[in-house]
């Protein structure tokens, strides 16, 4: 949300985004990243982490070429569209959209890339992680 540039290098899961005051829904964004060569020195996205209420979504890459994704709910595999008690998961050209209109976000991912969109009268000064 500052404008900066930061490279996500390490095996693990990065916190992108929190609510710094927990407004009682649960919201959080996550990356989950792997060494993808074979001197470690390079990672690679490997599924984005959604949590929003009592539900997470996961996002797994499983193949880059052709691009094979697969999408859970609260870890269960689910067929795209879903659109279910306020939570939505579509294909958007490249991207994979998580989208919770009762928020006003929308978090996309491709494999290689996210965004994140969140209100301001929401989440305005109220955000903490790498984003």
């Amino acid at each position: 949300f500052d404008g900066l540039y930061y490279s996500y290098q390490g095996n693990c899961t990065y916190v992108l985004v929190e609510e710094i005051v927990p407004s009682g829904h649960g919201f959080g964004v996550y990356i989950d990243n792997y060494h993808c060569d074979a001197n470690d020195r390079v990672s690679c996205p490997r599924t984005l982490i959604v949590r929003y209420e009592a539900r997470e979504v996961l996002i797994k890459m499983m193949r880059m070429l052709p691009i094979n994704v697969q999408v859970q709910v609260n870890g269960k595999a689910v067929a795209l569209p879903y659109d279910k008690e306020g939570l939505r998961v579509a294909p958007s050209g490249i991207n994979y959209a998580v989208e919770l209109p009762k928020l006003g976000a929308v978090i996309s991912y491709n494999g290689l890339s996210f965004s994140i969109r969140l209100p301001y009268r929401l989440f305005g000064n109220n955000t903490k992680g790498q984003c």
